[in-house]
């Protein structure tokens, strides 16, 4: 790798995630296809501006702002809190920060910054930790953690990989618009977590290992199916620092210095992947098309999003990389 990466993966964690995998046989993907609606194109914002705060902004806008939040309207703002690691590990605070602001400047009445971490740890020590929760105070926003009878069991349609249904908080139901925070960065289980993956913070434990009991392919088509409770209404990537490997928490890190921003689930993660490709990631990344990964393609055939580069209109701002970012998304 090159010398802007820096070794932070611990064999520890590594041990430790690689035990939930257990010995589940890989059942594939046998099920029946939702009928795909045709999806019209979508924006997609990149930004590198002064400061993160203004790359949070310029991105937002470019992916045509967040005018889909009506004044008085609830909004659930869910970053990525998996452990008490800071960013890349965590979203960075100062994107949560800049967006809390730009959803109060919208009128919205209540703002809420949400998730749960993993079960190793405490959510809201976690959020203290790494500065989230400060900068959801400071910018005026209450900070919930999902807890035990917060969740309602769900049963979407299609949901097959899923077989008894999976748990969401009420409060996902409950408010206006979802903002999701998630982070560009690789994963030693996953291959990646970026926008499907940021929705596992909204299961409960028990879900959650049930989850990481099935192998790679099947875990992939259950993450894009919890996104069938509900989807969120725009996505704003912290790709300020990017894990290129290991992950979720330690690993090689790079620092693009950008943030992604879009309304649509599968352009969020797509971009994603095209950005860690031009840096140079991990082989499973690496030597496939953006479209070929298990969870891209499952999110496709459900419909949570578009299902081709023609479709994405990337504006950008202030980043010589744009072309080597459309030409990964068109590989």
């Amino acid at each position: 790798m090159s010398d802007i990466f820096e070794k932070k993966f611990s064999r520890r964690e590594f041990l430790k995630m690689v035990s939930l995998l257990g010995t589940t046989v890989f059942l594939g993907n046998f099920f029946p296809l939702k009928q795909r609606a045709k999806t019209s194109a979508v924006l997609v914002g990149i930004a590198r501006g002064d400061s993160i705060a203004d790359s949070v902004r310029r991105a937002i806008n470019l992916a045509g702002g967040l005018h889909f939040i009506k004044s008085g309207e609830s909004v659930l703002i869910k970053p990525n809190v998996n452990s008490d690691d800071p960013h890349p590990g965590t979203t960075n605070p100062e994107v949560v920060f800049e967006v809390v602001n730009m959803v109060r400047e919208k009128g919205a009445k209540r703002i809420i910054v949400a998730d749960r971490s993993n079960p190793w740890w405490d959510t809201l020590k976690a959020m203290k930790k790494v500065g989230i929760y400060e900068a959801a105070v400071k910018g005026g926003a209450e900070v919930v953690v999902f807890g035990k009878g917060d969740y309602v069991k769900v049963n979407p349609e299609n949901s097959y990989h899923w077989p008894n249904g999976f748990r969401i908080p009420r409060l996902v139901k409950q408010v206006d618009h979802i903002i999701s925070l998630p982070v560009a960065k690789t994963h030693i289980i996953a291959d990646f977590t970026m926008g499907i993956k940021n929705w596992v913070g909204l299961i409960p434990p028990s879900d959650r290992k049930y989850l990481h009991l099935k192998k790679k392919d099947y875990f992939a088509n259950m993450l894009s199916e919890i996104h069938l409770a509900r989807k969120p209404s725009f996505l704003v990537m912290d790709a300020t620092k990017v894990f290129v490997s290991g992950g979720p928490s330690h690993g090689d890190i790079a620092r693009p210095g950008l943030v992604i921003a879009t309304s649509d689930l599968v352009a969020n993660d797509v971009t994603g992947l095209a950005l860690l490709k031009t840096l140079g990631t991990i082989e499973e990344i690496q030597r496939k098309s953006v479209w070929d990964q298990p969870q891209i393609k499952r999110a496709v055939e459900l419909g949570l999003g578009i299902n081709s580069p023609s479709e994405i209109i990337l504006k950008t701002y202030g980043i010589s990389e744009e072309e080597k970012i459309r030409k990964q998304l068109i590989s």
